[in-house]
C-alpha cells in the first residue's frame, strides 16, 4: 500500500532472557531503530525499520492497535520475539495513521523548507517503511529529524546511517533522541549507492549504547525488587 503525505511534514531484554511474557508498552532499552538514508537527485529516501515490539507501540501511540498487548519472547538468550501477527501487521500497514505519524516524526528540510513526503507501508513489518522526500533541488546538504517513538518514551533511540552520507563531514552514523532529534547531513553524489558497511558500523556502534543501557535498567529492576 502507499499513502502520499502531502502536507510539511532493557528491561524488556533481561526479561527476553528468562522467555517471559511483557506487555507491549515502550522498550527503549531493547534492540533500537533505524534509519537507512540514500540521496538522489532532488529525493531523499528514508528506511525505517524497528523490532517488533516497538512495531506494537507504533500501533498504540497512532490508536490503530490497541493500547495493551501481550507480547512472548523465547526462551534462551539467543531467543528471538516472536513477529508481528498477520492481523495487526495488516492493520499498520494500512492505516493512514501511521503514515502520517512517520510523516512528522521523521522529517527532511532543505535550507530551512521542509520536503513532502511520500510513504510506503507495504513492507513495514519485514523491511520497514519507506519515506521518499521531494526537495526543490539536487541534495547536498540536508536537515533530517527523527523522533520516532519519543512521545511513547523519551529514552527511545534511533541509529541513522547513510550511503554517501555524513554529519559534520565526519561520521557515516547518527544517534538520535528526544535530546539530539535533528541533524545536518551532507550527501556526495559520487560516494552514494552500493555501501553496507555504514550499516554494520551503526549497529556495532549502537550496540555498546545498548548494552550499556540494559544493564543500568536490569540494576534498577534489582534495586527496585529489593525494597
Amino acid at each position: 500500500m502507499r499513502l502520499i503525505i502531502r502536507g510539511l511534514a532493557v528491561a524488556a531484554t533481561g526479561l527476553a532472557f528468562l522467555g517471559l511474557a511483557v506487555p507491549a508498552g515502550a522498550h527503549p532499552l531493547g534492540d533500537p531503530q533505524t534509519v537507512h538514508l540514500a540521496a538522489s537527485g532532488n529525493e531523499v529516501t528514508a528506511r525505517w525499520s524497528a523490532p517488533p515490539d516497538d512495531l506494537l507501540v507504533l500501533g498504540s501511540v497512532t490508536g490503530v492497535l490497541a493500547d495493551r498487548r501481550e507480547y512472548v519472547f523465547d526462551l534462551g538468550a539467543g531467543g528471538e520475539p516472536e513477529p508481528v501477527g498477520d492481523s495487526d501487521a495488516d492493520k499498520l500497514t494500512a492505516a493512514r495513521e501511521v503514515a502520517e505519524y512517520l510523516s512528522e516524526h521523521i522529517t527532511v528540510a532543505q535550507d530551512g523548507r521542509e520536503c513532502p513526503a511520500e510513504v510506503d507501508l507495504e513492507g513495514l513489518t519485514e523491511d520497514g517503511a519507506v519515506l521518499v522526500f521531494t526537495c526543490d533541488r539536487e541534495i547536498a546538504t540536508v536537515d533530517v529529524a527523527v523522533t520516532m517513538l519519543t512521545d511513547a518514551d523519551p529514552a527511545y533511540r534511533t541509529v541513522a546511517f547513510a550511503d554517501g552520507g555524513t554529519v559534520g563531514g565526519k561520521s557515516e552514523q547518527q544517534l538520535y533522541s528526544a535530546e539530539a532529534p535533528t541533524a545536518t547531513w551532507h550527501f556526495d553524489a559520487r560516494a552514494a549507492g552500493g555501501a553496507d558497511w555504514p550499516m554494520v558500523a551503526a549497529i556495532g556502534g549502537v550496540l555498546v549504547l545498548v548494552v550499556a543501557m540494559s544493564v543500568v535498567g536490569l540494576r534498577r529492576l534489582r534495586s527496585a525488587a529489593r525494597r
